[in-house]
């Protein structure tokens, strides 16, 4: 039972469940205030609800033609506020949820107007979906499946801040990265090894690529043309076992060797802040409070959930439940959700946990 539900001991010795989950409300927001001093001059989204976004002067909206989230049935809750950040900051924009499982309810957040679904498992061809279906895997279908000529592919834990669409110069560019705030170099072997792929393995499979002193760009945020990369390319390099933290260390490896042959064409914009990623510097994890240009707040690491209701990600669920009608009770349905998704994983992780035992 501890397993399911960890705090059960703590249940039976309150007067009712309601005092329990108050209990643990309280206690987790105090824990989640919890957070190391930094400068004055810079806001911590985890504490603190974000400024208005900048506007930046000019027309940007016919640079793209949609965005796309990938979504599996454990991020539905984060994906309702990356989709009303969107909503918020580029208006109308096509949405389309790349969908992995066609039993993955995605009905509530498609109340959100404008957002249409993809099924992996409707998309790929049946020899290949054990390559995709079920694994980390399924954003690589969009460079030749993507429903739009230029996309943005957000993961479900961002949040827009401003109108990013004055970073996508798609005509000049066929893929734009979302490149930390400040530089992140990689220097040495035991680096890309750790971040990005294999080295032994690279170096047989691409002896004149130079591996070092390459930036290294978080794969959650990006733009691009279909297309760009080959489909047959990079069905090749999905089936090696060398990547680090999947598509993201293909999209590295593929980006390097496109700038060492000058094609395609490779861009990058500064645009993603990282604030529950404690070892990085402050600069790209909080927020300078004079920052003058829209960006993307990505939770890599510690996700929102219950027991870390980090303010900027509750405020766009919030919206999120306005934009769809939901305007009673907000705060009571934002701690439903919470609670059905920390049962969820408990679910999940015991179902996975007893596949193992009797496999």
């Amino acid at each position: 039972m501890g397993l399911i539900f960890p705090h059960v001991k703590a249940l039976k010795a309150r007067n009712s469940v309601f005092d329990y989950l108050v209990g643990i409300r309280f206690s987790i927001l105090h824990r989640a205030m919890s957070s190391p001093v930094i400068s004055a001059d810079l806001l911590d989204p985890r504490v603190e609800s974000l400024p208005p976004a900048p506007v930046v002067a000019g027309d940007f909206s016919r640079r793209i033609d949609g965005v796309i989230i990938p979504v599996w049935a454990g991020d539905i809750y984060l994906a309702k506020a990356c989709c009303a950040s969107v909503r918020q900051h580029m208006g109308d924009i096509p949405i389309t949820l790349l969908v992995d499982g066609p039993a993955t309810d995605t009905r509530k957040l498609q109340r959100l107007h404008g957002i249409r679904r993809i099924v992996v498992q409707d998309i790929v061809e049946p020899a290949l979906l054990p390559l995709f279906a079920g694994t980390p895997w399924p954003k690589l279908l969009l460079f030749w499946a993507s429903p739009y000529e230029r996309f943005l592919c957000l993961d479900s834990d961002t949040l827009l801040w401003g109108d990013i669409r004055c970073h996508a110069d798609l005509e000049r560019y066929d893929f734009i990265s979302g490149y930390n705030l400040n530089p992140m170099v990689l220097t040495t072997d035991e680096e890309v090894d750790r971040l990005v792929l294999d080295v032994q393995a690279a170096r047989k499979l691409d002896p004149g690529l130079d591996l070092l002193n390459r930036e290294f760009a978080n794969s959650g945020v990006f733009f691009a043309r279909r297309g760009v990369f080959p489909k047959e390319r990079l069905l090749a390099l999905r089936q090696l076992d060398s990547w680090r933290c999947y598509d993201q260390g293909l999209l590295n490896y593929l980006r390097w060797k496109a700038e060492s042959n000058c094609h395609p064409r490779m861009g990058w914009q500064r645009l993603q802040l990282f604030p529950a990623e404690q070892h990085l510097v402050p600069g790209d994890r909080f927020l300078d409070r004079h920052f003058d240009r829209p960006l993307v707040v990505h939770w890599i690491g510690k996700k929102p959930k219950l027991g870390r209701p980090f303010r900027a990600a509750n405020d766009y669920r919030r919206l999120f439940l306005t934009m769809t009608g939901q305007k009673r009770l907000p705060q009571a349905r934002l701690l439903a959700e919470d609670l059905s998704y920390m049962l969820g994983r408990h679910r999940r992780s015991l179902s996975r946990r007893l596949g193992k035992t009797f496999a």
